[in-house]
């Protein structure tokens, strides 16, 4: 049995088991040519919390904005460069929050342990995205169970989001996190708000024809 027949098993058995829904685990691959992978489904997600994050190549060490270039700057080649176990190993030594989406160390590994991502896999941008989707999926459940549509508690999902990127306002103009380790919310609730709603609306929508 190969892995990914293993682990399809194992989320069946758990939706059967009543840990969650049965529907909520997305497929690891599927040959349905219409089907949108979760990473894909996320891009407007993505792009805004990118904008407050960071881009592929961002890093800091420790305090928000310290490190302007990013990983090129430091080692003259960008993150597509590394598999992503170097990446975690420089997070043990001189790195801390890396990529598009800024996963300081426990949560770059929670992330690959979540995905089909796997260590010697380069960390390139579509690696990074679906990490990102991980994030979305089992670290943040509530976020993505709004947007599959398992319940309508938008709020909590906002809230959820902004406790994973701290550039994502909390409350009052403020983020979660702000003022922690140079953090500041530079997106608003109200852009994140429409934002889950334009990714929900085209949750279920199949990918367009190919050409």
């Amino acid at each position: 049995m190969t892995l990914r027949s293993t682990l399809a098993s194992a989320f069946l058995l758990l939706g059967s088991l009543g840990s969650f829904p049965a529907q909520a685990a997305e497929p690891l691959f599927c040959l349905n040519p219409q089907y949108r992978p979760v990473h894909e489904r996320l891009k407007p997600l993505a792009d805004l919390i990118a904008k407050g994050e960071g881009d592929y190549n961002a890093v800091n060490r420790g305090y928000a904005g310290d490190t302007p270039g990013g990983i090129q700057r430091l080692t003259g080649l960008t993150f597509e460069n590394y598999t992503v176990g170097q990446v975690m190993a420089y997070q043990r030594r001189w790195l801390y929050a890396v990529g598009r989406y800024q996963m300081i160390p426990s949560t770059l590994r929670f992330a690959v342990a979540h995905s089909d991502v796997d260590n010697l896999d380069m960390f390139t941008p579509e690696v990074q995205d679906k990490l990102m989707a991980a994030l979305i999926l089992y670290k943040r459940p509530a976020v993505g169970g709004y947007l599959r549509d398992s319940h309508n508690l938008i709020g909590w999902a906002m809230n959820e989001l902004s406790y994973e990127w701290a550039s994502i306002e909390y409350r009052n103009g403020r983020g979660y996190y702000d003022h922690v380790g140079g953090n500041r919310a530079h997106i608003t609730r109200s852009q994140v708000k429409s934002t889950l709603l334009q990714v929900k609306e085209n949750w279920h929508k199949p990918q367009g024809p190919l050409s």
